[in-house]
């Protein structure tokens, strides 16, 4: 593992001479991403191929999406297909027991009222 990889295992950040969207494409090599990718697309019940495809375009399609910051991200189903939306969750999934962890939430389309929980 180089140095790059292990700083990418405890921040998403980017790799000099790449931008973000390539130190998150070496995210999804990990061991760790894997096996969230797997149980994330199972229990949503999306192919692996359609969420990977979306995986490559995941962080410059979400930051047109982000309005505000109040510390906790929240992921509108609204904002976001659904392969694009388990893309994202996986990212946030693997990154929650690092050090400074993001909060975020996932509100569904029928909860858009209530905001859903943070995850």
């Amino acid at each position: 593992m180089t140095v790059y990889q292990a700083q990418l295992l405890n921040k998403i950040t980017t790799i000099p001479g790449e931008d973000v969207q390539s130190s998150l494409n070496s995210l999804a090599k990990t061991p760790e991403f894997k096996d969230v990718f797997n149980a994330e697309v199972t229990r949503r019940g999306l192919r692996p191929q359609d969420v990977i495809s979306s995986l490559k375009g995941v962080y410059y399609k979400s930051s047109k999406q982000a309005h505000g910051n109040d510390r906790v991200i929240t992921l509108r189903a609204k904002d976001h297909t659904d392969n694009e939306l388990a893309a994202i969750v996986v990212i946030l999934k693997v990154q929650k027991n690092w050090a400074n962890g993001l909060k975020w939430r996932e509100v569904k389309k029928v909860d858009e009222e209530r905001e859903g929980e943070v995850t």
